[in-house]
């Protein structure tokens, strides 16, 4: 039987279909490939930026003195001033509350749980407004008047006594006898019970606070609408964004040292050292309301829309960007970024966590050096102290 000779460019049978099914399947992706492209192209064009900061995707614009104590004093001080002023108020109740309860009851555990949750709130407010001792606060010297510490409990046995009552009777009393650590004892060391005469000097020392923190959130809010940019204000705006500049310093040191280091060098054996806010156990919140307090005024948020002139609080940072000191920014970013951390890490590790708070203060000193010996210059601020930086 003769065959008929194949031709070179005849497909075997067993090889035609695999061969179809490929030339489908290249037909396919060639019709959808474009829509895939246009929709990975849509999803990259839609992917927001979070890698680069809002300061080099938008002008930062020029801010002056005028802008920049509006910022500190109508958005940072003011809002923080009347947050103390709301929460020193609602303790004044709560301890009225808890002293006209009977005592050895679950009605009078609840009124003590509820005081002692009211200076927490207090507390903190506090914290986070004093963290730079500024303006009224400096000048009223609120923080020897309501925070003096150590507190002195012979002191406040002698002031229950004695039963002053009256803003004109607390005069009379020495500052280590009142204030919030003196309501701390009253709560947590020695709580006071509903009915007792320490119960009422209890509830009189609230109402002191509050007084101040009346006084000091009326006194913020006429600052605040201070014409800063007026010609006769002149002096005293370059006097205010020195005193900002130096307390702002004087913060970070206060935290570093007074809060953190010096009473971890101060313990002695076994002994824990002696934290602000100890009896409370309210140390990590107190130095992280303290932190919060300097930070908002040090650095930008990575996103945060580009503060307005004279509309919102402008961050030292920003503040130098504004400048065209972009170098320096990036330096002060940087070192709050690694106090941001340190102070995180402190938060997990807790107060005996003797490492993670010794490499916090190490973080707080390297802020403190860059501003003293760059960011101040560069502001034309001189470092100084005053007696009434606070204790």
């Amino acid at each position: 039987m003769t065959h008929a000779p194949q031709s070179r460019t005849s497909t075997p049978a067993s090889t035609r279909k695999p061969l179809s099914q490929a030339w489908a399947l290249c037909a396919l992706l060639l019709t959808v490939a474009p829509t895939l492209h246009l929709a990975a192209h849509a999803q990259v064009k839609n992917t927001p930026p979070h890698a680069a900061p809002t300061w080099q995707r938008e002008a930062v614009p020029f801010y002056d003195t005028v802008h920049a104590l509006q910022g500190i004093y109508s958005h940072w001080a003011l809002p923080r001033a009347q947050a103390f002023d709301r929460s020193a108020q609602a303790l004044t109740n709560a301890m009225a509350a808890m002293c006209s309860g009977n005592a050895d009851t679950n009605a009078s555990k609840a009124a003590l749980e509820s005081a002692r949750n009211a200076w927490l709130g207090t507390t903190r407010a506090w914290e986070e407004l004093s963290a730079i001792a500024i303006g009224p606060v400096i000048a009223r010297r609120t923080q020897r008047a309501i925070d003096f510490a150590p507190t002195r409990p012979a002191l406040i046995e002698k002031a229950i006594q004695a039963q002053p009552q009256g803003a004109k009777a607390f005069e009379r009393i020495g500052t280590p006898a009142k204030g919030l650590p003196a309501l701390e004892w009253l709560l947590w060391t020695r709580p006071a019970q509903p009915g007792t005469p320490a119960c009422s000097y209890a509830h009189e020392v609230a109402l002191d606070v509050a007084r101040e923190a009346t006084a000091v959130a009326a006194d913020f809010a006429r600052t605040a609408s201070s014409d800063w940019g007026a010609e006769e204000q002149q002096e005293q705006s370059t006097q205010a964004m020195s005193e900002f500049v130096n307390q702002w310093v004087g913060g970070i040191e206060r935290l570093r040292w007074a809060h953190m280091e010096k009473p971890l060098r101060a313990a002695q054996g076994s002994k824990p050292p002696e934290y602000p806010r100890s009896a409370s156990q309210d140390t990590l919140a107190a130095w992280a309301a303290t932190w919060k307090g300097l930070s908002t005024v040090t650095q930008q948020p990575a996103q945060a829309p580009t503060p307005a002139p004279g509309e919102a609080l402008v961050p030292l940072e920003t503040y130098l960007r504004g400048k065209g000191m972009n170098p320096l920014a990036d330096k002060l970013h940087q070192a709050a970024q690694k106090v941001d951390a340190s102070m995180a890490q402190v938060q997990k590790a807790g107060v005996k966590g003797k490492p993670a708070i010794q490499q916090a203060a190490r973080d707080l000193a390297a802020l403190k050096f860059l501003a003293e010996s760059e960011v101040a210059p560069a502001l034309q601020v001189s470092i100084g102290f005053s007696d009434a930086d606070g204790d």
